[in-house]
């Protein structure tokens, strides 16, 4: 029996060095899976990373070609200006060795239309270039300001040159936090004393600690009128958010905020 003991207890701590490789050799494999798995998964961002980098070069690459091309346009406009010059002055040479005159008769045509009926030919266009963008520039200020007159208090804006409150429809709303009871409805009290025609009266789905005249496009002047008449400051263009409170398409809203929590009229 003493052998067998023996032999057994070898047996078992063989087995046991032998589970405890295969346990290390399996979280081994497990964690290079995982690896693979990771870097399987970043494969689209590499991909997107790949492209970047080569749309990044080729737009590099252009440019460098279009840089180059540009500057051997340039250097050859240089050689074929130089080469006419010393063309140029050789045959003016030539010609004052011979005891001719330096340009011959069609030369000095030539430049006589260039210099003379060329250059006041030019003056002229740059004469009534200018003065057809004087009149251009004199239309266009006029039209502006028809447009800007033309604007008003009604729905595509007031016919008249002065704003008239009774021209105008506004909402009102609520916008203090905890609502202050009655407030939007002393603002309209107040409107209407002024001659507004106040339309929607109820709270605002946003809290807003400074009042603020809101305006559909085109109806600045008519918010700027009415924010005067409350002593508001702001005047912003109308934001969805106020649009879907009031849903009543009027071109000018006015938003009590917590700054009007003491408003009596």
């Amino acid at each position: 029996m003493g052998p067998l003991r023996d032999i057994g207890a070898i047996a078992g701590l063989g087995a046991f060095l032998g589970v405890a490789v295969l346990a290390l050799l399996y979280f081994s494999q497990a964690r290079d899976v995982r690896r693979l798995r990771d870097w399987a998964g970043r494969a689209p961002e590499r991909d997107a990373e790949d492209v970047e980098a080569t749309s990044g070069l080729a737009a590099e690459r252009a440019e460098e070609i279009r840089t180059m091309e540009e500057e051997r346009r340039r250097r050859e406009e240089a050689v074929e200006a130089e080469r006419k010059v010393t063309a140029d002055r050789d045959a003016r040479r030539k010609r004052r060795a011979a005891g001719l005159p330096e340009q011959t008769r069609l030369e000095r045509l030539r430049s006589w239309i260039s210099g003379g009926i060329g250059g006041r030919a030019s003056q002229g266009r740059y004469v009534a270039l200018a003065a057809a963008g004087v009149v251009v520039v004199g239309v266009a200020a006029a039209l502006v300001a028809t447009q800007l007159v033309g604007k008003g208090g009604s729905g595509s804006g007031s016919k008249q040159g002065v704003l008239k409150p009774s021209q105008v429809q506004v909402d009102v709303l609520n916008g203090t936090n905890p609502p202050v009871n009655g407030l939007a409805g002393l603002i309209s009290d107040r409107l209407e004393s002024e001659g507004y025609h106040t339309g929607h009266v109820g709270n605002s789905s946003n809290a807003f600690s400074e009042s603020v005249v809101m305006f559909k496009r085109g109806y600045r002047p008519e918010a700027k009128m009415a924010a005067s008449k409350l002593r508001i400051a702001r005047v912003r263009l109308l934001s969805a958010a106020i649009r879907n409170d009031t849903r009543t398409g009027d071109p000018v809203v006015v938003i009590v905020g917590q700054d009007k929590s003491h408003f009596t009229g």
